[in-house]
């Protein structure tokens, strides 16, 4: 009688959180890859975005010596009272205060020009609105890992070229540009989180935020050093540009390998992850469930308004990016006209999101995404309201004077960096992998408005207070 020989056994198809669970869902690789990550944040995103506190800063003025025509005693700063008294002088009775020096003293942007500074850094959120919808598209279509280093060498370089211009339209081309490609930073958050299993992607996407604090800190230690506006241009620029070469040792997001059906290469960065991870893989364990997403069309806009549960959905979290992104930018960029110091401002509110990251984690876990993202948003409005109550004429009261600081960029900055990074992981876990990266640009799109919004409202603190100074007097 012939032996039977057994049968061998069936190898289950997985999907990619299962084959992520089998080769390590958070080893040495994942911590590799938010380590590039965090690099890349540090660089190419952050500085870029948020030097424009600094070099688009408006300087107090005093009046020259002898001067027949200004009578002011001491310096005027952006929100007293007398701030604009200089509009009905002659431009050589006062002069800017020696601090710094800015896109407003090289170019002369007061007075009637004064809305230009502000121009200046809104046309970078702008770029950045364009910048999103376009480049999600190409992300999903050519890869998560070509977009990152494309639109992060462009970020790099026309940073440093920012430096440069002797016009002031010149300048603003430069900063548009750069708006744009920022557009691409998306693409590092929507990489590292494909890189892990559920129970394991609120931390691998907030960890991304620990290099974006430290940068914004350590941004305020080198303006502070570097007055210059063209200095610190090139001082945060130049650095960027050679980390184009990581190109060559990054990896392509195991899930979109996966769902655009290039089997070979995903089961190759399969193999290579369980191996940094010390997971032992069998031959022919790893197979792919057939993805019936790598049949359709390549997902657009369309798809985030197909059901009356999406519109809601996607409506829902369009507002909350808007709200979000308004309050975050619009505190940083009141730090140089809140009153103080503006570098230990930008330091302050900066350093507060260090225990808001490790927070907001516990948080997500604890209470769920949707909790974690209105609760701190109301949180946040109470902190906002609170410093409109003891905002005064003066800084004379300390007390008030310190309770705003506090309330505002300190309370109100913590709450919101919690709502902000919990929208990243939340959104994502909201729509499927072939619509991830449109929904999570269009999402960024109107994130943009907000923060394209946030110059303005910082400029009107500005103007609302002249208009009270002229109907006072």
């Amino acid at each position: 009688m012939d032996e039977q020989k057994p049968t061998p056994k069936a190898v289950m198809a997985l999907n990619a959180d299962q084959i992520l669970e089998k080769i390590g869902s958070f080893g040495r690789y994942q911590l590799r890859l938010i380590i590039m990550a965090n690099i890349l944040g540090w660089f190419w995103f952050a500085w870029p975005l948020l030097v424009t506190t600094f070099i688009a800063a408006e300087p107090g003025w005093r009046c020259v010596v002898n001067s027949s025509e200004c009578k002011l005693n001491g310096t005027a700063n952006p929100g007293d009272d007398n701030f604009d008294l200089r509009c009905d002088m002659s431009r050589d009775d006062w002069e800017f205060v020696d601090d710094y020096t800015s896109v407003v003293t090289e170019f002369d942007l007061v007075c009637d020009k004064a809305l230009y500074g502000t121009i200046a850094s809104s046309l970078l959120f702008l770029g950045s609105l364009f910048g999103c919808l376009v480049i999600s598209t190409l992300s999903d279509k050519f890869g998560r890992k070509t977009i990152i280093f494309g639109t992060g060498f462009t970020v790099a370089l026309f940073s440093l070229l920012s430096a440069f211009p002797n016009v002031y339209w010149l300048f603003t081309v430069f900063r548009f540009i750069v708006g744009f490609s920022l557009g691409g930073g998306l693409s590092v958050f929507i990489l590292v989180s494909e890189f892990v299993g559920v129970r394991h992607r609120s931390m691998m996407g907030t960890s991304l935020w620990y290099s974006w604090t430290l940068s914004l800190m350590a941004l305020a230690g080198i303006a502070y050093l570097i007055r210059d506006w063209r200095t610190l241009c090139i001082v945060t620029g130049a650095p960027a540009i050679p980390i184009a070469i990581g190109f060559f040792f990054s990896p392509e997001s195991l899930r979109w390998l996966i769902v655009k059906g290039k089997t070979d290469e995903a089961l190759k960065l399969c193999k290579n992850i369980a191996r940094v991870n010390g997971k032992e893989i069998q031959e022919g364990e790893l197979q792919f469930e057939e993805n019936q997403e790598q049949q359709q069309r390549l997902g657009d806009i369309r798809d985030l308004f197909g059901s009356r549960d999406m519109i809601k959905k996607t409506l829902i979290m369009l507002y909350c990016w808007f709200v979000n992104a308004l309050v975050y930018y619009g505190v940083y960029l009141s730090t140089p006209t809140i009153g103080g110091n503006m570098y230990l401002n930008f330091f302050l509110t900066s350093v507060i999101e260090l225990p808001a990251i490790p927070a907001g984690i516990w948080i997500y876990n604890r209470f769920g995404r949707k909790k974690s993202v209105i609760i701190p948003m109301l949180l946040t409005a109470v902190g906002a309201g609170g410093s409109v109550l003891l905002t005064t004429d003066d800084e004379s009261n300390k007390g008030y004077f310190v309770g705003k600081i506090i309330m505002s960029l300190i309370w109100a900055k913590f709450w919101i960096m919690i709502s902000f990074d919990g929208l990243y992981v939340y959104s994502g876990e909201l729509f499927p992998t072939v619509v991830r990266n449109i929904a999570m640009g269009t999402l960024e799109a109107a994130a943009s408005i907000g923060s394209f919004c946030s110059p303005y409202i910082v400029y009107s603190v500005s103007y609302i207070a002249k208009t009270d100074f002229i109907t006072r007097g």
